[in-house]
């Protein structure tokens, strides 16, 4: 098999995009059709699928995964490929399911909505309806012109039926060994707990992964309990910053302290459910680009994982102006030497080299332009100032003009 452009999610995922439609993985925004089962077997997936075979990039919905190995650094794609066992539990899954139509589908991403209560700067109302009225002030200011094209016409928050997904791909799920939810937020209202209870009578629920991405501000630990009967539960905890530069970046009225007595609540469960993993993870850009240090030792310490394999410090792909790349270039250097530091006192986390990647990679003055507009029209919007949220970036920025 060629595996230059090869993904084998298309072949063995089912994704429910946010936005309402079926996408080819969580990456991917470009729509491949309706969540209907039709959808999966339909033109546009059958081409996709045999250009992959045949080594041909659709750079036009992979690009995240091909910017990424451009760079030098890992992608989601490499990873899938790297992990089959770690991921499905077992290989030859891949090698079993090359054809252009019905492949069995093991993996899920499940989105039940693009409805969250945080508007995270990173983001925007594609994931998150708390985003629309920022986003429309932006776009009438020009601000989201050359930064969000692509998401301008984004106005209405969607609501995935879970009745009618089961109606639709119920029949595919029995050979199903690992989900990833992720939104909006999952815990906005029950749905999550409404599918699962729905997904024993499709396959067997005890020999699941499970990965749910959140904000963990609306979980009640309690009614966590009848989504453990699953194999095992991975509760990843989105969380990007510490301090005041938390609610800066998360855009919402909700304090870091808050957050972390919220984690150490779910952590507590772990000693009655061993099946019950915690996480938390961050996306390096340039916001939290100094705060990386104070993270680990945080996340290391709540999450009591020393060797720090359970933190999960994405670099940011997108949207291209907030990448770390372009953070003043002796900055750089100081986040680096930061980061040989972490690499030193945590030796097996995967996510570091990647980063350091990114700062190497040379700044990009459009982006740089773009930044400076959008974050000024944005922190007026909010009342908030990076000043007071990272005074350290900002003094940075300030003194090559890009605040």
């Amino acid at each position: 098999m060629d595996k230059t452009a090869y993904c084998p999610m298309p072949f063995v995922t089912l994704t429910v995009n946010p936005t309402g439609v079926m996408t080819r993985c969580m990456m991917s925004m470009k729509p491949m059709g309706p969540i209907a089962k039709s959808t999966y077997e339909n033109e546009d997936f059958q081409t996709l699928r045999k250009n992959m075979l045949n080594g041909v990039w659709d750079l036009s919905g992979c690009e995240s995964c091909k910017r990424a190995e451009d760079d030098g650094r890992k992608s989601q794609r490499t990873k899938w490929l790297d992990r089959e066992e770690k991921y499905l539990g077992t290989t030859g899954i891949y090698e079993q399911n090359t054809d252009l139509v019905s492949n069995q589908v093991h993996h899920l991403y499940m989105n039940f909505n693009s409805i969250c209560n945080f508007k995270c700067r990173m983001c925007g109302p594609h994931y998150s309806n708390a985003w629309i009225p920022d986003h429309n002030k932006l776009a009438e200011s020009g601000a989201t012109k050359n930064t969000r094209p692509w998401i301008q016409d984004t106005k209405f928050k969607q609501q995935i039926d879970v009745d009618k997904f089961f109606v639709e791909f119920g029949s595919m799920l029995s050979n199903l060994k690992q989900i990833w939810i992720t939104g909006g937020e999952p815990f906005m209202d029950n749905s999550i707990y409404k599918f699962f209870e729905k997904l024993e009578d499709y396959c067997d629920v005890s020999k699941l992964k499970v990965l749910i991405n959140t904000n963990a501000t609306k979980i009640s630990p309690k009614k966590l309990k009848p989504l453990l009967k699953v194999k095992i539960l991975n509760i990843n905890v989105s969380v990007d910053a510490t301090g005041k530069l938390f609610p800066y970046m998360r855009g919402y009225n909700y304090t870091f302290k808050k957050l972390d007595k919220k984690i150490k609540s779910i952590c507590a469960l772990k000693d009655e459910h061993p099946n019950l993993k915690v996480n938390v993870n961050a996306a390096y850009q340039i916001f939290n680009i100094l705060d990386i240090e104070d993270f680990f030792t945080w996340a290391t310490k709540i999450t009591d994982n020393p060797d720090g394999t359970q933190v999960e410090y994405r670099t940011l792909s997108g949207p291209p102006f907030l990448r770390a790349r372009n953070a003043p270039n002796k900055l750089k250097d100081e986040a680096i030497v930061m980061l040989n530091r972490l690499k030193n006192r945590y030796p097996k986390n995967s996510y570091l080299d990647d980063i350091i990647k990114e700062l190497n990679q040379p700044q990009v003055e459009v982006d740089r332009e773009n930044f400076a507009r959008w974050n000024s029209k944005l922190d007026e919007l909010r009342d908030e100032k990076l000043k007071d949220a990272n005074p350290r970036l900002w003094s940075w920025l300030n003194r090559e003009g890009v605040v």
